[in-house]
């Protein structure tokens, strides 16, 4: 009973001693997004939004930790004449390795996203937005480079978001995925 108790204890001990490491925020940033494969060819980028919080989770301290986040993100595309414009969101839940290198760090990992909801709209009229042709769950990658500024808590960000997924559910109509370049300003929070 005492070493089942004394391993308990121990084992507290080491979930609260990492949690004190532990540091968590928020981040806030632009997408640039667009489709990609063979039958994307003639869509163009669009601008979105992304926000969510993130944490940081140090494995070697100062230099490398795991990073999860979880983002709300508007991606899509539009025809080269503005006409047809793909809007959809998703909650992004990306898992990446972040090495800091003095102010720089780079990170990259896999992504999982969720699609929460979207439209199909035509000369600026909603026409569709039930959106149950595109997958509801795909998977990708990130990479990304960035500055950070430690003592202050303050990070500056690029990444690049790629499905691996095909984006629609039938693989008939097209080979398109997602493809979204990000700019974001996070803020971790204790800074130190």
């Amino acid at each position: 009973m005492k070493k089942t108790l004394l391993l308990l204890v121990f084992m507290l001990a080491t979930v609260f001693a990492a949690d004190a490491q532990t540091r968590f925020g928020v981040k806030v940033g632009a997408n640039y997004s667009g489709f990609e494969g063979d039958d994307a060819d003639d869509l163009d980028r669009l601008f979105g939004v992304h926000a969510g919080v993130m944490a940081s989770v140090p494995v070697v301290e100062n230099f490398f930790s795991v990073n999860p986040e979880v983002l709300f993100s508007k991606k899509g595309a539009e025809t080269s004449d503005d006409r047809v414009k793909y809007k959809v969101s998703y909650i992004d839940v990306p898992v990446l390795a972040h090495i800091n290198a003095g102010p720089l760090f780079f990170e990259a990992g896999p992504q999982v996203s969720f699609r929460i909801g979207g439209d199909i709209e035509v000369n600026d009229v909603n026409v569709d937005d039930d959106l149950d042709q595109f997958k509801r769950t795909s998977l990708g990658y990130a990479a990304g480079i960035g500055l950070a500024s430690t003592p202050l808590g303050l990070s500056l960000g690029i990444r690049y978001n790629g499905d691996i997924s095909k984006l629609y559910d039938d693989d008939s109509i097209s080979d398109a995925r997602n493809g979204v370049f990000m700019l974001s300003l996070g803020y971790m929070f204790p800074s130190r």
